[in-house]
């Protein structure tokens, strides 16, 4: 690579990585395809260049003793805080937050490199990180994050999280919520919410030039608070169920490169343990049982044997070859039957089912480019899993309440094997041909369809029209066909689950690209159009339908002001076919889905004034569902699932002193929805069900900040 084209290559990364993809994705494409635009729309800034995942050996940036770094100090403040709004970040409580984040990197020139860097250091969506290598000889790298998954804190329960879902003492049982008289005094707030943490360790050394050795651990954490429910076969609960799960695991990797050949051979562990073995909670109707008890996650372990190479076979044919056995077992013993002591049932007998499940996955890709212009791939894989396990007859138990009768456990293997051909062809005037070919075979035991045959096709034509248009069209036909429907369950035989029907697609794409160079215009329009219909099924999934386009502007007024902007639908449009007595389809039921979006940004240097910059960014989405239920003629119509999102970015920065900048934020996020399955249904608005009575999200937040960066 040229000194000219690293100094390309660190422009285009240094604008994608303070962006959002579909905030440049115009503006990037015209850096690629116009020589020279990047330089004079940015200034080449190295400091802001991410190398982590690229190295250039004729970069001087990469070779040279140099030390960069960044340190970022702020303070924000919240208004309204929502869960919603901070389901990521942790921003969701209104009041003060720490804005801190870090990178420094050391490049020395014996090869020594160090980087340390850090993200949202003072909210508990922090992320930390350290990586030490010596080029050719051996790196290390350490990483701490935290993940936080806010979803509501509106909920009201009864329930009380002391060993269990648990209710007061006072507590009096009734038939239905209407009877349950102290359920409004003892209602409390329930915040449902879970906290990731999670630790990484990795080491790699090369003992010989081609030969690289490779080790890593990781432990992973998640506690909170979960919405779930449970049942007394006709009286339903809504709970809050702990979470305390906890996962680790270790790779050891032995990798192998060469001109001609590059293959690794891997073994992974993994282990998870779920501090939470069972779910119990009182009963709050009045029935025969006082508790119920219920399996939630069970501990397990899994570990994977892997290979992976590429061969070069000639200088433009390359072989790709993947072997994968995994091996997975719980660790758990099972409950008993019931928590209900009138059943009476005996003891299960077994701790488990003494079963692995086994897994062996295999690919070979063969690629080769035999003329100019030409790109050939041939591909086939298979997946197999079997359940390994003795056999055992278990007693289900309904609601606790009564037991049927005896079953034998039945596994569940299946076996996929897929073959693929590809073909690219440029042609002469600036026209590209693609076509392929994909040919399935899915085999499955015990289930209701057996088995699967399908085959897709595709053809894409791109052609250069002259000037700055280029135009792409692409469109696919796909066909599954099912074996015949196998009486071994109690369903409905006119019912086909969609993964097993026989079904049909249809898939149309198009796009117009305009850049003209000369202008600082680009211009994108795509379009998209596919259906699913399922000829066989009497029942069930019918037809599957979605649509739509998008058209995205950017344009550079000269070499300091820069706009881009895009606007896009999407429908998508579904019918099911449903039964009320056996076997007659007797309603069908429909959905329409829609969603609109739409952004717009600014960016300014010198802008309102000589030592400013301004960004400026507006995003909205509107999202819409309708579902209707037709039977014998009449038709009733659910309430429309409503979802309204606006956002707006402001971001002024200025030069304070030399290497160090101002930048002052204001963030503004609206949202409103409207879901009829929870909006208006109180805990005791159903008389069988007690509900947490929660609502659609709806806040207006804004976040004021203002931060000092400084450089190194």
């Amino acid at each position: 690579m040229t000194g000219k084209g690293c100094r390309r290559l660190v422009e285009a990364r240094a604008v994608w990585a303070g962006q959002t993809p579909w905030r440049v994705l115009a503006a990037l494409s015209m850096l690629v395809a116009v020589p020279g635009a990047g330089a004079a729309e940015f200034a080449t800034n190295y400091a802001k260049a991410d190398t982590r995942r690229w190295s250039c050996r004729l970069c001087e940036f990469d070779r040279a003793a140099a030390q960069t770094g960044t340190f970022t100090a702020g303070a924000m403040e919240s208004t309204g805080g929502e869960a919603r709004f901070g389901r990521d970040n942790g921003i969701d409580r209104s009041g003060a937050h720490l804005d801190l984040n870090a990178e420094y990197r050391l490049t020395t020139g014996s090869g020594l490199f160090m980087e340390l860097t850090g993200r949202n250091l003072g909210l508990v969506s922090r992320d930390a990180a350290l990586r030490l290598e010596r080029r050719q000889r051996y790196g290390f790298r350490a990483r701490y994050r935290e993940t936080p998954r806010n979803q509501s804190d509106d909920g009201r329960s009864p329930f009380a999280l002391l060993e269990g879902p648990r209710l007061p003492d006072t507590w009096t049982p009734a038939f239905s919520t209407a009877g349950m008289t102290q359920l409004a005094e003892s209602g409390r707030s329930v915040d449902l919410s879970s906290k990731r943490r999670r630790s990484e360790l990795g080491a790699w050394f090369k003992p010989l030039p081609s030969l690289t050795l490779e080790a890593g651990y990781f432990q992973e954490r998640k506690r909170g608070i979960r919405e779930t429910s449970r049942d007394f076969l006709y009286q339903a609960t809504a709970l809050p169920q702990p979470i305390d799960h906890r996962i680790e695991g270790a790779v050891t990797r032995l990798r192998f490169v060469n001109q001609r050949l590059s293959a690794a051979v891997s073994y992974a562990h993994r282990r998870f343990n779920n501090g939470e073995r069972e779910l119990v909670w009182d009963n709050p109707y009045l029935g025969s049982a006082a508790r119920g008890r219920s399996a939630v996650a069970p501990g397990n372990r899994a570990s994977t044997l892997s290979f992976v190479s590429r061969l070069r076979l000639h200088r433009t044919t390359r072989l790709n070859v993947s072997l994968a056995r995994t091996e997975a077992k719980q660790t758990e013993p099972f409950l008993p039957y019931t928590n209900n002591a009138n059943l009476n049932l005996a003891s299960i007998g077994e701790p488990d089912l003494g079963a692995n499940r086994e897994s062996l996955s295999a690919a070979v890709n063969l690629v080769s480019r035999p003329a100019r212009g030409l790109r050939l791939s041939i591909a086939h894989g298979v997946v197999e899993r079997a359940d390994r396990r003795r056999a055992i007859t278990l007693t289900p138990v309904l609601g606790d309440l009564f037991a049927t009768a005896p079953h034998e456990a039945i596994g569940y293997d299946y076996r996929r094997a897929n073959t693929e051909f590809n073909l690219r062809y440029g042609l002469p005037g600036g026209m590209r041909i693609a076509a392929g070919f994909r040919n399935g075979e899915h085999q499955r035991s015990n289930l209701e369809v057996a088995g699967n045959d399908e085959r897709r096709g595709w053809l894409e034509v791109s052609r250069e029209l002259g000037g700055a248009w280029r135009l792409s069209l692409r469109h696919a036909r796909g066909n599954r066909d099912a074996s015949k429907f196998m009486a071994n369950s109690a369903n409905n035989p006119l019912t086909r689950r969609y993964y097993q029907a026989a079904r049909q697609e249809r898939e149309w794409r198009g796009g117009l690209q305009f850049d003209s160079p000369s202008t600082g215009l680009s211009i994108g329009l795509d379009a998209n159009l596919r259906r699913f219909s399922y000829p066989d099924s009497s029942l069930g999934l019918k037809r599957d339908r979605s649509s739509g386009w998008l058209v995205d502007v950017a344009h550079a007024v000269g070499s300091r002001v820069s706009l881009s902007g895009f606007f896009g639908v999407q429908w998508r449009k579904a019918t099911t076919a449903g039964s009320v007595a056996f076997p007659a389809r007797d309603w069908s039921y429909a959905t329409d889905d829609r969603v609109r979006t739409a952004g717009a940004r600014l960016a300014a240097r010198g802008f309102p004034h000589p030592s400013l910059d301004l960004q400026v960014a507006y995003a909205h989405s509107d999202g819409d569902g309708d579902y209707a239920t037709t039977f014998e003629s009449a038709t009733a119509s659910f309430p429309s699932l409503i979802s309204r999102h606006r956002s707006l970015d402001v971001r002024l920065q200025t030069a304070w002193r030399r290497k160090s900048k101002v930048e002052l934020r204001y963030y503004y996020e609206r949202y409103r929805a409207a879901d009829w399955a929870i909006d208006g249904v109180a805990q005791d608005a159903i008389r069988n069900v007690l509900a947490f009575g929660r609502a659609s999200p709806r806040y207006g937040n804004h976040l004021l900040a203002v931060s000092l960066r400084r450089e190194l």
